[in-house]
């Protein structure tokens, strides 16, 4: 029975050490994707201007939607709810490790909270959503630039 075990682990040892390999190589193969969450008028020019700017995008209505396959660039959380903001916020950031999180806050009073957990941006919520945008689509145009120098 020994032996068994000592074939087992020896090859099995083997055969995740390459599934790791091209599990990895396939994920920095992979185009950096914009992943937005929050379904609103915001959202969705942000959505379109991605579009007009031919930057990979996907779309995700709730925390179970992240794909752990893919490779996020950043995170926009631009739901009219702050207590999703902030969760979708901190789990891409801490356990998804996407490197770069601009999240929307709707109540001034919840600003503290946001600034705690040192996201890249932090866009306070106005009525005035082409002021919003712009902001979002200067980060957009930022990170189109970044990725034609690499």
């Amino acid at each position: 029975m020994d032996q068994v075990d000592t074939f087992v682990e020896s090859h099995a040892q083997y055969a995740n050490e390459n599934l790791s390999d091209e599990y990895t190589n396939s994920r920095e193969m992979k185009e950096k994707v914009i992943l937005i969450y929050g379904d609103n008028e915001l959202s969705n020019r942000v959505k379109a201007y991605c579009d007009l700017q031919n930057e990979m995008w996907e779309f995700i209505t709730d925390i179970n939607d992240i794909n752990t396959e893919s490779n996020y660039k950043c995170l926009l959380a631009l739901s009219y709810n702050d207590v999703d903001n902030l969760m979708i916020s901190s789990v891409a950031f801490k356990i998804y490790s996407i490197p770069s999180v601009i999240v929307l806050c709707n109540n001034q009073s919840h600003l503290k909270i946001y600034n705690e957990f040192n996201f890249d941006e932090v866009l306070l919520y106005s009525d005035n959503i082409d002021r919003l945008f712009s902001a979002i689509k200067g980060w957009v145009e930022d990170a189109v630039k970044d990725q034609a120098k690499i």
